[in-house]
């Protein structure tokens, strides 16, 4: 064996035998080591799914999408919570940074899904069709975060509603390229001339699925939440930013038209609840909205920023 091999072979018995002595004297900070540097390869290889085209442009205040998933605060944890569900993903899972020490701590009170949270509110930022029923998060130990989402509409579904918005905005040759006031006025006539509020629901029958658009549109029986998912629908194929606005016993929509943002109730339109004034609730401000109903329409303001 050469000289040169012989101190190549010495010098790497004196690194391992210097390795073994750190490793058994530092266990901890060895696990952590070891830890980081599998949490920087997969943070490398975080995989980017498709945009579904439910996804929304719209420039909200309250919610913003990003394109780090590498989160360092709780403010980058939120943008990626309402990034996937604006996408329409089922399935994601993204990385803490290294130095972000209550990372898991922040995930884990992001993803409280109680009265006013922030996964409750995003919900109401998202298409209809990229709501969510169960919004789950699943923390493991190093650092790796799997959200999964449990849609509220089934491809079906959506296929089938999308065929009558179609054919609805065709018969009142409405397009997004010239759609006016008044064209939003006829959709919103259109709801409350065909679709019946649904007090059997309340008794248990949910067979009538009116909590969502296509009860609405298909059985031509709503909730609250139906109207207003269907309302909804409408407003995206026509790129009108729109969201919805939730409190302890109603929902209804929040429409920009006229370069600011108005509350449109299409459930309170309807004549069978408004006993005919079906112009009532449609484009007013918050305080106009609740002079009109401060029961069902009482929200926490401090939620939606659009409107503040």
């Amino acid at each position: 064996m050469s000289s040169t091999r012989k101190l190549f072979s010495i010098l790497m018995l004196l690194i391992s035998i210097m390795c073994l002595y750190y490793v058994s004297s530092n266990p901890e900070k060895t696990v952590l080591y070891v830890a980081n540097l599998i949490r920087k390869y997969n943070q490398k290889n975080i995989k980017i799914p498709e945009k579904s085209y439910n996804h929304r442009t719209y420039l909200y205040k309250t919610v913003s999408e990003t394109d780090n998933f590498i989160p360092k605060n709780k403010e980058d944890i939120k943008k990626i919570y309402y990034t996937v569900l604006n996408n329409g993903w089922e399935n994601f899972t993204f990385y803490c940074d290294t130095e972000y020490t209550t990372c898991i701590d922040d995930v884990s009170e992001v993803a409280n899904d109680e009265k006013d949270s922030f996964i409750a509110l995003i919900n109401n930022y998202v298409s209809p069709y990229n709501a969510y029923t169960k919004y789950n998060t699943l923390i493991s130990d190093n650092y790796e975060i799997s959200l999964s989402v449990q849609k509220l509409y089934s491809n079906d579904e959506i296929a089938n509603i999308d065929i009558i918005i179609d054919d609805i905005l065709k018969k009142y040759k409405i397009t997004k390229e010239n759609y006016t006031i008044k064209d939003v006025e006829k959709i919103h006539d259109y709801l409350i001339n065909n679709i019946k509020y649904d007090d059997d629901y309340k008794k248990g029958d949910e067979n009538t699925i009116s909590n969502k658009a296509n009860g609405a549109l298909i059985n031509k029986k709503a909730l609250c939440s139906g109207y207003t998912d269907a309302f909804a629908l409408f407003l995206d194929r026509l790129n009108i930013p729109n969201f919805k606005v939730t409190s302890e016993e109603h929902v209804w929509n929040v429409v920009y038209l006229n370069k600011k943002w108005v509350h449109i109730d299409v459930t309170w339109d309807d004549d069978e609840v408004n006993k005919n004034n079906n112009r009532n609730f449609f484009m007013i401000n918050t305080n106009k909205l609740l002079q009109l109903d401060k029961k069902e329409h009482n929200f926490n303001q401090s939620l939606y920023l659009e409107l503040n």
